[in-house]
């Protein structure tokens, strides 16, 4: 039965009057969040304004939970494609295509080929999402330019360059996010935001610096992607940046990137960085003020649990708004609308990518091809010998090849790696035989893996000391606080814990005032490297009296970090030597002796025409949360290589680390007559490195880096001033001293010669375009790429701003064939040539001469030509942001409109000095006034536009606002009579009748116009009727279920069959019996479930219960469930709605060790969509004598579970809130699904391998006590 509210004459006008501003899909009755005719912002706010407000905060995290009965699916908003998918949550353990990782990238110089690939990347991405949109928003690229290469990280960017940076982070967001006018193919996010350079202190420190170098330097590639290519994400780091946390500015995340750069996305902060707000910065004194500081400072979700668990109690205090909620919900939500989540596959260009696209032979063709140009030759001499370049290799003339050291059989792909089929991950020394092989050479090719990769830094940490005297301590001390060290130590503190880094052999750390008389031993905590050290013990000095030496190795042990111990004490034996008193005590830490080289190695390199040494670094070197503080080839590396050559005049040495390496032990020996360096270079470095080594390939590639000689040619690692510490810079920019390769150095197989160098204009001006060629020639004998690059100098600067040395403006890569000549015309846009005016807060430009140096890297300068930049840079608007305080309105409601306008100069304009106009998209909803003041005036979704015009230009920004129908029903009947104890925010009532009553009739009314009432009788007893209040604008609903029933049945499982009132749904009687055990109803698990996708469990046993109740059972298993076997109590409508309290495997992971006993989950399924509400992992198996007692307590719509491990004392585990109709509930077993929600599980493993043995559940009983009203 149908009933519509009277009033139809003021409902008909009304309606005729929205007509007007209702889009035309509004007609196919979908709800506004569903309807493509609306704005994905409009869409949006829609939906969020639906969200009660414990939803809207369970959507506050990187695992957004699913709103079923929204139809809101769960979504991980973290998924890493630094390089290619990485396997998380739904593809945990499955491959991808792995390309070279950023630094790699970055040498190649090519943004269209990394664009290629990021289009495979998303290609990839898609057909991992093709059943289920799990997670399209990818925490990629990192755009950070690499300050300093001890920065843990250096491997993951793209180099040290601002502009480089922005042109190859330009081709990776673009291929990520697809050329479609509307729907992103997937979500890149810029990382991290922003001076995130070092990982010691990350979680603690400051990133001091003065604006210029903030704006120069560090925020360049933000404003370039964000600005010029419409950067959808970016990440807010850990650290902070002149004392406040990133995380917690305003200025820093609104203000810039928001209202001066023009994002248009969402910001997630860094896993734990709000945390890290209490923790580690001690910014913010709890974790509710933390969480109101990190969504005001506009971090819209949080990876971790901090607004999840606190953005209700910020409300609640007065320090947060729920409007504030709802404007960082509308920004991650836009994005999944963007993704095209909300909408009919068909519409959406990028949802017929199959899961057959993944590691397409196409894909692994492209690793490759990139593998091949990303190699840069740092070194080819003359061969002594032949009297011919060292490469390529000629294998005409070679016989035997050495393929030596210890990177030779190993593929390192660097972090945020997925897993790669095995027959595509090819090592260097594989390449290299697979390339004699398939060419059918005779080339004998040797092996043998030497050297190691050890780190030589932090070999030995001690974090304290105690001084003990006959066994009794006589007092400790912090070693972390010393009174004077050897440069370059550090002490910073990372979750929770202080430590020294940078160690280095013959490093110290002092000590005063220690006494030491009569002191026999001390007692240190410390950890090691597996190789560790000698730890000193003097006075007075680094080279004082010794009192003790102490060898320190680490002993043998599972789990922790690969090679390096966890903490222990160490009691070292000491002899004063008679000295007594307070003393300056000296720490001083020495590496161990290190390993000889093998001389089977030796004689092995002797004995062949070439010899070539694989080195490098890998992720025991640096990486995140791990710093290097030395720059030397790791391990024994540098001697092998020194070793070798001695051996044989023709060492080729091919280096693959994180980034730069100090070369000079090495460089200039005579007997090393090539060196090619790469990044880690993805799942085809060897068979790419056999390309290049044997000349298929000629090798393009330019550093994207400065290599500097040594350590100490760098300002304090913590020193984020550009211009230096007074006496050297950073970066090629302001470091003008010798260096063993300068950036955008790179040699070819060939010759070039440049000629012809042209600029367009000789005069310019700011707001001019330029053309900057030349004429280049290929004089070598065969085809090679070259790099042409561009960098500018301003020669008439004062020399008081300290301008850079040069910076890089423009490049190409182009390929020529021999003996060709290329024009190659590169354009700049004169914008790009600013300067940071720090007093005046904008751009500048120095007028003078400005020289543009053409050349094949920063220092090998082939010609110039110049231009006089004059007049003044006339700035135009650029980004315009409307906003107001709130999302949701009532009707009646009013609220300010917010407008700033930023300029091209990175200004702000005064708005009370610019045009202003205001207006709505749909006047029937909010209507807003020439001051911006907004009138909520009926039902829907509105979009308040501003516009601004300065000098000419208008520049028009929106916001969404939903003004929400009132739902709530005048009244409820049944029968005629009210419902007893009615509250309007109880969704369900529960009806307990007699056997013999009659369907009762329901009747509402509501309380104005423009809203339908629904109502569908229960059709019998046990049945339910259904009220719907429908908005015919919004096609929102208020639904209340009235459920009727009569007594249900217990059964204590003694007879020889069930109670007849019983049903068993699809049942196997082989696999369910009383006889099994005793007292017992005993099911066997089987393949199927209900559970998402999943509806085909066997042996349902249910009954009637569309009342309230309290079922209680106890069971006990034959043997501890394996992923993803359950069983429990099912309160069922369908397989599509029910709830669920199971008792069910713990969910695995590569980390888990050990017997897992289970867990318990209370899950609810709406629509197909499930949630788990609750979990609790048990100690004890539930087998033997060993029973789980399950309860589970229906009231109206809130499903309260209940557990217990003695049968006496329960324990709540958690409610869920559902509406079900025609409910009937009993027990459940089977083999289950791995559910969507179980896949965000860190270090998540797929596998559902179970044992020989069946999965039995045994039950001693079902009760039930059913309640409701009369």
């Amino acid at each position: 039965m149908k009933t519509t509210s009277p009033k139809l004459s003021v409902l008909v006008l009304f309606s005729i009057l929205m007509m007007a501003f209702i889009p035309v899909g509004e007609k196919a009755k979908k709800p506004i969040y569903l309807n493509p005719s609306y704005s994905f912002r409009e869409r949006a706010a829609d939906l969020v304004s639906r969200m009660t407000p414990e939803e809207k905060q369970s959507q506050l995290g990187n695992t957004m939970p699913p709103i079923p009965r929204l139809g809101v699916n769960h979504y991980d908003v973290w998924g890493e494609a630094l390089h290619g998918v990485m396997g998380r949550n739904n593809n945990s353990g499955m491959t991808a295509t792995s390309f070279p990782n950023s630094v790699a990238v970055g040498a190649t110089w090519d943004p269209e080929l990394i664009k290629r690939e990021t289009n495979v990347i998303s290609d990839e991405a898609r057909g991992f999402n093709y059943d289920v949109l799990f997670t399209l928003t990818y925490w990629s690229p990192v755009i950070e330019p690499a300050r300093d290469p001890r920065w843990g990280r250096t491997a993951e960017t793209f180099g040290e360059d601002p502009f480089l940076v922005s042109r190859i982070g330009k081709g990776f967001i673009q291929g990520l996010m697809g050329d479609d006018p509307t729907y992103l193919k997937a979500v890149p996010c810029g990382k991290h935001y922003f001076a995130n350079n070092t990982e010691f202190n990350r979680h603690s420190g400051s990133a001091n610096m003065d604006e210029r170098d903030m704006r120069e330097f560090y925020l360049l590639p933000y404003r370039t992607l964000i600005r010029d290519y419409k950067l959808p994400a970016i990440m807010t780091a850990y650290s902070a940046v002149n004392g406040i946390p990133v995380s917690a500015s305003k200025y820093l995340v609104d203000t810039i990137a928001r209202k001066t750069y023009g994002l248009d996305g969402y910001v997630t902060g860094d896993c734990g960085a709000i945390d890290d707000m209490v923790r580690g910065h001690h910014y913010s004194e709890n974790h509710t003020v933390a969480a109101a500081m990190g969504i005001k400072a506009g971090v819209d979700t949080d990876c971790g649990g901090v607004y999840q668990a606190n953005a209700l109690d910020a409300v609640q205090q007065g320090i947060l708004t729920e409007g504030e909620i709802d404007k960082a919900l509308v920004n991650i939500f836009t994005i999944r609308m963007r993704m095209g989540e909300f909408d009919p596959r068909e519409i959406v260009p990028y949802t017929g990518i199959k899961p057959g696209v993944i590691n397409d032979p196409s894909h692994n063709n492209l690793a490759l091809e990139v593998a091949t140009k990303t190699p840069v030759l740092l070194k080819n001499s003359t061969v002594t010998k032949t009297g011919n370049k060292a490469l390529p290799i000629d294998l005409r003339n070679v016989k035997k090849i050495a393929v030596l050291g210890p990177q030779a059989d190993k593929v390192e792909l660097g972090d945020y790696s997925g897993e790669v089929e095995p027959h595509l991950r090819i090592s260097p020394v594989e390449g290299i035989q697979n390339y004699i092989r398939e060419n059918n050479l005779k080339t004998e090719i040797v092996s043998l893996v030497t050297g190691n990769t050890d780190r030589n830094t932090d070999f030995i940490n001690v974090t304290g000391f105690s001084t003990l005297r006959n066994g009794e301590v006589v007092k400790e001390y912090d070693a972390t606080k010393f009174v004077s060290s050897a440069p370059g130590l550090i002490v910073a503190s990372r979750f929770g814990r202080t430590s020294i880094s940078g160690i280095k052999d013959g490093d110290w750390t002092a000590y005063d005032n220690v006494d030491i008389t009569g002191v026999d031993s001390i007692r240190f905590n410390l950890s090691s490297s597996a190789d560790g050290g000698i730890l000193e013990v003097r006075v007075g000095s680094a080279a004082g009296n010794m009192l003790a030496s102490e060898k320190i190795t680490s002993p043998q042990q599972s789990g922790g970090f690969p090679g390096f111990a966890r903490p222990r004490v160490v009691p070292v034996k000491i002899n004063t030597l008679g000295i007594t008193g307070p003393q300056t005590l000296v720490l001083v830490y020495r590496e161990a002796a290190e390993k000889e080289i093998d001389p089977a190695t030796l004689n092995l390199a002797a004995g062949c025409d070439v010899a070539l040494v694989f080195v490098g670094t890998d992720q025991s070197t640096g990486r995140e949360e791990s710093d290097r503080f030395a720059l030397t080839l790791p391990g024994n590396q540098n001697e092998l290589i020194k070793a070798v050559a001695a051996v044989n005049p023709n060492t080729i040495v091919v280096m693959q680390t994180m980034g730069m390496v100090e070369v000079e032990q090495f460089k200039n020996l005579a007997d090393v007559t090539g060196i090619i360096w790469t990044g880690y270079n993805g799942q085809a470095q060897g068979t790419a490195m056999a390309k290049v080594l044997f000349g298929d390939v000629n090798p393009g590639g330019k550093l994207n880096v400065t290599w500097h000689k040594s350590l100490n040619d760098l300002p304090e690692f913590n020193n984020y001033n550009l211009r230096g510490d007074g006496t050297n810079g950073r970066t090629y920019m302001y470091f003008n001293k010798d260096v063993s390769y300068e950036f955008g150095y790179g040699l070819s197989y060939t010759t070039f010669e440049y000629s012809n160098f042209a600029i367009s204009k000789n005069n310019i001006t700011p707001n001019d375009k330029i053309t900057v060629s030349v004429d280049v020639q290929n004089t070598g004998t065969v085809d090679g790429d070259e790099v042409v690059q561009v960098y500018v100098k301003t020669p008439d600067s004062p020399a008081s701003l300290e301008r850079p040395v040069k910076r890089l403006k423009g490049f190409q890569r182009v390929t020529i064939p021999r003996g060709q000549v290329k024009t190659v015309s590169i354009d700049i846009d004169c914008q790009d040539l600013w300067f940071w005016d720090s007093e005046k807060r904008k751009i500048t430009f120095d007028p003078g001469r400005y020289v543009f140096e053409i050349g094949a890297s920063s220092r090998d300068i082939k010609g110039q030509v110049e231009a006089r930049m004059s007049g003044s840079y006339k700035p135009v608007l650029t980004t315009v942001v409307a906003e107001c305080d709130r999302v949701v309105l009532k009707p009646g409601n009013k609220v300010q409109t917010s407008v700033t306008a930023s300029m091209s100069d990175d200004s702000f304009y005064d708005i009370t000095k610019a045009v202003v106009t205001y207006k709505s998209n749909n006047p029937g909803v909010a209507i807003v006034d020439e001051k911006g003041i907004v009138t909520a005036t009926g039902v829907g979704v509105a979009s308040i536009i501003a516009s601004v015009t300065i000098d000419g230009t208008t520049v028009s920004n929106s916001y969404p606002l939903k003004v929400m129908p009132d739902l709530n029903p005048a009244s409820v009947t049944v029968n005629g009579k009210n419902i007893r104890g009615f509250n309007k925010d109880v969704k369900a009532y529960s009806y307990l009748l007699k056997s013999n009553a009659k369907i009762p009739v329901v009747k509402a009314e509501t309380l104005g116009s423009g809203i339908s009432v629904e109502i569908e009788q229960a059709r019998a007893i046990p049945g339910t009727a259904t009220i719907s209040l429908i908005d015919n604008i919004t096609l929102e609903k208020n639904v209340y279920y009235l459920n009727f029933d009569t007594e249900s049945v217990s059964d204590e499982f003694n007879g020889s069959a069930v109670d007849p009132r019983w049903e068993w749904v699809r049942e196997n009687k082989s696999t369910h019996s009383l006889s099994a055990k005793a007292g017992s109803l005993t099911i066997t698990s089987e393949k199927g479930g209900v559970l998402e996708a999943t509806n085909d469990a066997n042996n349902l046993l249910l009954q009637s219960a569309n009342n309230d109740w309290t079922i209680e059972t106890r069971l006990v298993c034959s043997r501890t469930p394996s992923q993803p076997e359950n069983a429990g109590i099912l309160a069922y409508q369908d397989d599509d709605n029910f709830v669920k309290l199971m008792f069910r495997a713990v969910i695995k992971t590569t980390r888990a060790r050990g017997v897992q006993p289970g867990t318990l989950d209370l899950v609810m399924e709406e629509n197909g969509i499930a949630k788990s509400l609750a979990t609790f992992n048990l100690k004890d198996e539930i087998t033997g004598d060993k029973a789980l007692n399950l309860k589970l307590e229906k009231k109206g719509g809130t499903y309260t579970a209940y557990y217990s491990l003695d049968g006496t004392n329960y324990e709540l585990l958690g409610t869920a809130g559902l509406l079900l109709k025609d409910i009937r509930a009993g027990l459940i077993v089977c083999d289950g699904i791995v559910a969507q929600y179980m896949k965000s599980t860190y270090w998540f493993d797929s596998d559902t391998t179970k044992p020989d043995t069946p999965f039995d559940v045994s039950f001693d009983y079902f009760r039930i006590k059913n309640s409701g009203l009369k």
